[in-house]
């Protein structure tokens, strides 16, 4: 992932985190409005219903007296209706209306629900937002939402009364506004302030990242470049030491199993044959020694190209009694670096075949890619293994996985146990 891609999706985060935290303060704070209106609403219903309605209240009020109605909704309509409050009525305890400020529906009567006979019982109002889907509100069919509240009242003789009123939820909407603008800047501030922040951090993390990236195929390079010259050391060693002395070897065996005497006398047969069987077990660890040798210290590329190097990791194979096709595009065009490491990939894969695959047959194949590049291709009949059970510290594996890396290549593994294994390197 590349720092731009890396910062751009902290900031997206950041974003998601700033909107979904405003969005729930801005619920958090309408219930806290909600409420703060509703404490409100409650605390005018009761000065109104103390100091406006029960004065007004006349023993005749209960019986229907038209002058006691009169007088109550002069009361109400002087002291208690208003911008605030839109709506009062007057409840018995059997639930009739004994006054309603549009002197419609007194007399009625409708059965009171569980929250009105509690604020009769106790005494405490109780004020909600109502929708105004019940029957008794169909005189306020022309609103929305109304702010509901009961208190309770008593008449002359102390008998208990229901007092209602319906209230605009505007206060609601301004008590909401005023907790946003109050805590909006703290809160959103805030979490503007980590967001950047956060992003600040994921900047610095993915340019270390990348640099640490950077570092690791820096130092793939080296440990490569170290091992070219280890295997170039080695080679030479092997091959002007160990390997020139069993040649000698090998001669001096056939010198010594050739007939003997002035007149060419056979001499012991037995030495002979096994001084025979000697020579030819030697020239077999040369032959061996020889392979390893390609194996270990590559020919020069540029001198007998890829295809010329890769016959010979492919006679070594085969040294081993793996029969292994070899078909290289000659047409494919690689940098000097994709070319290497194309080498060394066969080299590696061939080098796994041979000591892990008990394969019969293994195929080489490197072909042009789509959009230029070259895909290569190992495979081979062998017993296979499972991919997802290989762990991450499986060298050979990771060694191919780099070098593809390397080059901004990518390797894909095709394999399962009993059905051999694919190795697909594509270079760009």
């Amino acid at each position: 992932m590349t720092v731009r891609r890396e910062v751009a999706v902290s900031a997206a985060l950041s974003v998601v985190a700033v909107v979904g935290i405003g969005a729930a303060s801005f619920v958090v704070a309408r219930a806290a409005a909600t409420e703060e209106a509703l404490r409100q609403a409650e605390q005018a219903t009761q000065l109104l219903a103390a100091a406006v309605i029960e004065p007004a209240l006349d023993d005749d009020l209960l019986e229907g007296d038209a002058d006691a109605i009169a007088d109550l909704d002069t009361a109400v309509q002087a002291g208690v209706l208003g911008d605030q409050v839109l709506s009062a009525r007057v409840w018995a305890p059997d639930g009739t209306i004994l006054y309603t400020d549009d002197l419609v529906g007194i007399g009625e009567r409708f059965p009171l629900g569980a929250e009105e006979l509690e604020v009769l019982a106790t005494g405490q109002p109780h004020a909600e937002l109502s929708d105004l889907d019940k029957e008794e509100n169909a005189g306020q069919a022309d609103f929305d939402q109304l702010v509901e509240v009961y208190t309770a009242i008593q008449d002359p003789d102390g008998a208990p009364l229901l007092f209602e009123t319906y209230q605009s939820p505007d206060p609601i909407a301004a008590t909401t506004g005023r907790i946003l603008r109050a805590f909006a800047p703290v809160v959103l501030g805030g979490l503007l302030l980590i967001g950047l922040v956060q992003a600040l951090l994921a900047w610095r993390l993915a340019r270390r990242l990348e640099g640490a990236q950077d570092e690791r195929e820096h130092l793939l390079q080296h440990a490569l470049a170290a091992s070219e010259h280890e295997r170039r050391t080695i080679a030479a060693d092997l091959h002007d030491g160990v390997v020139q002395d069993l040649v000698g070897l090998t001669y001096a065996l056939d010198a010594m199993a050739e007939p003997s005497g002035e007149h060419g006398d056979p001499g012991d047969p037995a030495r002979s044959e096994a001084l025979t069987a000697a020579a030819a077990t030697t020239r077999r660890s040369v032959r061996s020694l020889r392979s390893l040798l390609v194996e270990i210290y590559p020919p020069n590329l540029d001198q007998v190209g890829l295809a010329g190097a890769v016959v010979d990791l492919a006679a070594a194979a085969g040294s081993a009694g793996t029969q292994v096709d070899v078909r290289i595009d000659p047409d494919v065009v690689l940098s000097e670096d994709a070319r290497a490491a194309v080498y060394r990939a066969i080299r590696e894969a061939l080098s796994n075949v041979r000591r892990h695959a008990r394969a019969r047959h293994a195929r080489v194949r490197l072909a042009g890619g789509a959009g230029g590049g070259a895909v290569l291709e190992v495979s081979d009949d062998g017993v296979g293994f499972d991919p997802g059970a290989v762990g991450a510290d499986h060298m050979g594996l990771r060694l191919l996985q780099d070098l593809a890396a390397s080059v901004g290549g990518r390797l894909e593994v095709d394999a399962g146990p009993g059905r051999g294994t694919t190795l697909r390197m594509v270079v760009p």
